[in-house]
């Protein structure tokens, strides 16, 4: 897959999962989830802050709105939750000048995914990864199988 993508990559591109949970409270991910797919020697790379939380083997870590361009890659993977109050904060956030400043939304490096779907580390949902995040990264649609 990381061959594949390399034509749409560009050396050390650095990427950030961010997800409201738990109502309004906002968690950038460190070695869980998402984005322990994300992260490979041939992929994406994590930010300073990132990379001290997958040293420290932190999962995710509570972040204000205001440190989030601190913790943004260059492409950010904004996971879409289910409990509608963390949906509402998500809605809200991408609405913002904060976000709309960040370098990844005005390239347009933002990537919009399903909590439920997508935000695990099991071998299913890594493999059903392998062949979506080219399609999602390409903006082509995706044939479910």
């Amino acid at each position: 897959m990381w061959q594949q993508l390399q034509p749409t990559l560009k050396c050390n591109e650095t990427a950030s999962v961010f997800l409201f949970d738990r109502g309004r409270h906002l968690f950038v991910m460190g070695c869980i989830g998402l984005a322990t797919s994300l992260y490979h020697s041939s992929g994406f790379q994590p930010g300073e802050l990132i990379k001290k939380m997958i040293a420290d083997e932190q999962g995710y870590k509570e972040i204000t709105i205001e440190s989030l361009p601190d913790y943004a890659g260059d492409r950010i993977f904004l996971l879409i939750p289910e409990n509608p109050i963390s949906k509402i904060a998500t809605e809200e956030l991408i609405q913002t000048t904060l976000w709309n400043n960040l370098p990844a939304s005005k390239n347009g490096y933002v990537y919009l995914i399903d909590e439920k779907k997508w935000n695990s580390s099991d071998a299913l949902t890594r493999e059903k990864l392998l062949g979506a995040l080219p399609h999602l990264l390409m903006r082509t649609p995706l044939v479910e199988r």
